[in-house]
Order: C-alpha cells, then structure tokens, then sequence
C-alpha cells in the first residue's frame, strides 16, 4: 500500500525537528541554563513533533493492517 505524501512529511519533520532539539540542547555544554530564546524554540518545536506524531498515529490506526 502507497504511503500518503502528507504522512510522509509529517515523518520527516518529526526526524527532523528531533535533530533541531539536540543541537540546540548539544550547544549548551557550558551547562549554565539555556537561553531563553533558545528554551523557546525548544519548545515550538516539541509541540511542533508531538502535532506530527498525533497526525502519524491517527493515520496509523485508520489504516488497515497488511
């Protein structure tokens, strides 16, 4: 079965946006608290993730099983 263009995406940004996480996260070695700038699009993009999960998953169960 033909995955769909949308889910597809939606798999990528979520590889993707955990990549952002970890570098910005890597980035503070000095281990001093993160910036707040930084904590911000820490967060967006965790929502970001968990959105693109909610949709995969959803997607996920209303398809038949092979």
């Amino acid at each position: 079965m033909q995955e769909d263009p949308e889910i597809d995406w939606h798999r990528e940004q979520i590889t993707k946006n955990r990549e952002l996480i970890a570098e910005l996260q890597s980035g503070n070695t000095a281990g001093a608290e993160v910036f707040p700038e930084t904590q911000a699009e820490i967060d967006r993009l965790t929502a970001q993730i968990e959105q693109s999960e909610l949709i995969v998953a959803a997607y996920e169960k209303q398809r038949p099983q092979d």
